[in-house]
């Protein structure tokens, strides 16, 4: 018998869903800062969409790598649903882009520079590859929880715009232990496993922190505020100020460090997906299983 996953345990299923969002036109019926606190935190929301659809491809060659080494029936069967969530993702994100370049959003400039600073990775080994996706979906659990917890946030946002980034961020913490349970089912636990993961963590630690500046002053740049100080402390309050998107996720890098950790153990926001369910994903959108 198929021993269940931990967040199989916990209650949680990994539901491929696919939302069908429709933004043709989107760019003649909102302001290009469509962010009511202005086109800083434009700028970053639009940094994490830009380049969305080539983190989710490095996410998804990781989690078809593993898959093969991984034995167990539960666990395979939570990667391909991790697989198409991912695969949604992309595709949704990529439909947002393409409003975003319309505006002159240098989105493809956004995706070479984050596919170079990735191809470093993969000069590296499988396993120190599989540690940093592993890091990146930690951090991309962190950001999910955010806009659940603070859905502040996305107040006055059009709609469809808010709905994508909610959605998205549902499913971040939905499957946000599935890539972390996988690398151990293919390669166990112990001082290797632990060093490899720490290692990772670090690199992603330090490609987040090129990516995620370089590309929103790209953005900012191409909207005529690279050097507006109001847009600049906008974009700023609005990641690192009280309630912001990245305030205090240094914890959750400390919290990785430890031996035992693991995602659902270090943070259990079940109760988020259960409060949200019904506002946030729709049943119809659930694809069937294969």
């Amino acid at each position: 018998m198929s021993v269940p996953t931990s967040t199989g345990r916990l209650g949680v299923t990994v539901t491929p869903r696919r939302p069908g969002f429709d933004f043709e036109g989107l760019e003649y019926e909102v302001p290009r800062a469509w962010h009511p606190a202005g086109i800083g935190p434009t700028a970053f929301l639009e940094t994490l969409s830009a380049i969305a659809p080539v983190v989710e491809g490095f996410f998804i060659a990781d989690a078809r790598r593993l898959l093969p080494r991984i034995a167990d029936e539960a666990p395979r069967a939570e990667v391909d649903a991790f697989l198409r969530q991912e695969a949604a993702h992309a595709s949704m994100h990529a439909a947002f882009n393409r409003v975003l370049i319309r505006w002159d959003v240098p989105v493809d400039a956004a995706a070479d520079s984050v596919l170079r600073w990735l191809a470093i990775v993969d000069w590296t080994s499988s396993d120190l590859r599989s540690a940093v996706a592993m890091a990146g979906e930690h951090f991309l659990g962190e950001i999910g929880n955010v806009i659940l917890s603070r859905p502040e946030l996305l107040d006055g946002v059009d709609p469809r715009i808010a709905q994508l980034f909610r959605w998205h961020g549902f499913e971040e913490v939905e499957h946000k232990a599935v890539l972390f349970d996988a690398f151990h089912a293919a390669r166990g636990h112990g001082f290797y496993t632990y060093a490899v993961r720490i290692a990772g963590l670090w690199i992603a630690v330090v490609l987040v922190a090129l990516a995620l500046p370089s590309v929103s002053y790209r953005i900012l740049a191409s909207a005529g505020a690279a050097r507006d100080l109001h847009a600049g402390r906008g974009l700023l309050r609005f990641v690192f100020g009280r309630g912001g998107m990245l305030r205090g996720r240094w914890r959750a890098i400390a919290a990785y460090h430890r031996p035992d950790f693991h995602p659902w153990r270090y943070l259990d926001n079940r109760r988020l997906l259960s409060e949200f369910r019904d506002t946030i994903v729709h049943p119809a959108w659930e694809v069937r299983a294969r």
